[in-house]
């Protein structure tokens, strides 16, 4: 199907990039301030450095940088080059490295030379021998002298993002300047952006963080002001002292945000704030919206699908505090017989690099499989009820609860295992792990054992419950609804080790 924001696209991102502003401010990180001709230069040189490494047109560049005026450049200068970003969230060690090299072959890989104490040019030089742009070590970005180089077809495959999905295994996501593009311009117009400044807290390695930091604010003539370590005060002091207008992030950046504001007794300069991720309470949103003194909104969507729906200016306080939003643009949503919601629309992606997950995760007339359990409103609303996906959603970030299980069940004293999401009222959900053991284990020596498995520390359980069995269905499976019950009430009794 055709859509027609998608059909009314006539230029690719690098094509946007070409037509920037030489004098308009685009890029704001501490006291790297990029105006369209400093940009132009910036990914001029960053693509002299991909060229020097043998990058050309269709290679996958892996790039795994934090906030920094770096990750925007690099974007654009792959981009331009005609090849694939393949972002990497910069949280992820070996064994999420391990699973995306062993997806797909990768030309050459970004990282930071140090970053939260990480040696990141010697973590991937242990996983492969791929070459390597190491940002902010001996040989920073430079500026090019020429141009960029800056062709891109629109259907070009542009971005590879790999998602964890329900099972833990990495599913590569493949976006092309059109999907993205029409994300972007949907959120855009939906709050009538123009020449905004966009807070940008969220991961430039996840696709909020990409798409409404690095491509949209290119879109509206406008800027992105960059964040790398989350820290609510440092955020305030940023969006006041820059004047920023707009923010789509997580429930723990709103969060935080509102609560800095209260304590500070004032309003903010941002007009507009898009919440997606789990467990958005309609209580925050009333308060965020009364103490930031802008239009806060839910919003739902995924890494195949950014922005799936989302409250606009002109929704009803009902709509933008107790639902996820309508349908932008032209897109479409519908249920199966189970109640799992289903869309499509202008900003789906393509489908999977594997082409069984493709195949597992569409209907044969194109609609894509969310995972997710939704309720459908007479006034076009959708309401997200609950995840038939097994994940636990912390801070933003889909946390596969299978891989972790399948790691704990490797451990000698660990004979059964489940793990869940309970509710957190700061980051969304926490990881709590019922574990049936041959002898006594500690919360710190499972993380331990996990951590030597090289995962994130993000996806360690921060709760343990000891118990004697799991609950399980006649057929074998593992009664998850029952052990999420269990949590909350034995974790609000004080019992169980907890992080």
């Amino acid at each position: 199907m055709r859509w027609p924001e998608a059909l009314a696209l006539t230029e690719s991102t690098p094509a946007a990039l070409a037509r920037t502003d030489p004098d308009q401010l685009h890029v704001v990180d501490g006291d790297v301030r990029l105006d369209g001709a400093a940009l132009l230069a910036a990914v001029a040189g960053a693509q002299d450095r991909l060229r020097s490494v043998g990058v050309g047109r269709g290679d996958v560049v892996g790039v795994q940088l934090p906030n920094w005026w770096e990750a925007v450049v690099v974007a654009h200068a792959v981009w331009g080059l005609g090849a694939v970003l393949c972002p990497v969230p910069v949280n992820y060690r070996g064994a999420e490295l391990d699973r995306i090299l062993a997806a797909t072959p990768v030309a050459a890989f970004v990282v930071p030379s140090e970053y939260r104490g990480v040696n990141h040019p010697a973590l991937v030089e242990s996983l492969t021998d791929v070459p390597l742009v190491v940002v902010r070590g001996s040989e920073p970005l430079p500026r090019g002298s020429g141009a960029p180089e800056l062709a891109a077809d629109l259907d070009d495959v542009c971005v590879l993002m790999f998602t964890s999905g329900t099972t833990g295994a990495p599913k590569g996501v493949l976006h092309s300047h059109r999907t993205l593009l029409a994300d972007a311009w949907s959120i855009a117009r939906l709050f009538a952006l123009d020449r905004d400044l966009v807070y940008m807290p969220s991961p430039v390695g996840h696709v909020t963080g990409l798409v409404y930091g690095v491509m949209m604010p290119l879109l509206v003539g406008g800027a992105v002001l960059l964040q790398a370590e989350w820290d609510a005060g440092a955020g305030v002091d940023l969006i006041e002292a820059n004047r920023a207008t707009f923010c789509v992030g997580a429930t723990p950046f709103l969060r935080g945000l509102t609560d800095e504001y209260e304590r500070r007794g004032t309003t903010s300069t941002l007009t507009g704030f898009a919440c997606g991720g789990a467990d958005i309470p309609a209580a925050l949103v009333r308060r965020a919206t009364d103490v930031l003194g802008a239009v806060v909104a839910r919003a739902y969507g995924l890494t195949e699908m950014p922005t799936v729906t989302c409250g606009g200016p002109d929704d009803p306080e009902d709509v933008r505090f107790g639902t996820d939003g309508r349908l932008t643009g032209s897109s479409q949503a519908r249920l199966d017989e189970a109640g799992e919601l289903e869309v499509r629309g202008p900003e789906l992606c393509l489908g999977y690099l594997d082409p069984e997950h493709t195949r597992a995760s569409f209907t044969a007339d194109g609609w894509f499989r969310t995972g997710d359990l939704a309720r459908l409103g007479p006034d076009g609303s959708v309401t997200i009820t609950g995840r038939a996906k097994d994940i636990i959603v912390r801070g933003g970030e889909n946390i596969g609860v299978r891989e972790i299980e399948d790691y704990l069940l490797d451990h000698p004293a660990i004979r059964d295992v489940a793990v869940v999401g309970v509710p957190d009222d700061v980051l969304g959900e926490r990881a709590c792990a019922f574990v049936v053991t041959a002898a006594p284990l500690t919360l710190a020596e499972l993380s331990e054992f996990l951590l030597a498995r090289r995962i994130a520390k993000h996806k360690l359980p921060e709760y343990v419950l000891v118990v004697d069995g799991l609950p399980r269905t006649p057929s074998g499976k593992i009664q998850k609804f029952r052990l999420r019950a269990q949590a909350v009430a034995e974790l609000a009794a004080g019992r169980g080790e907890r992080r």
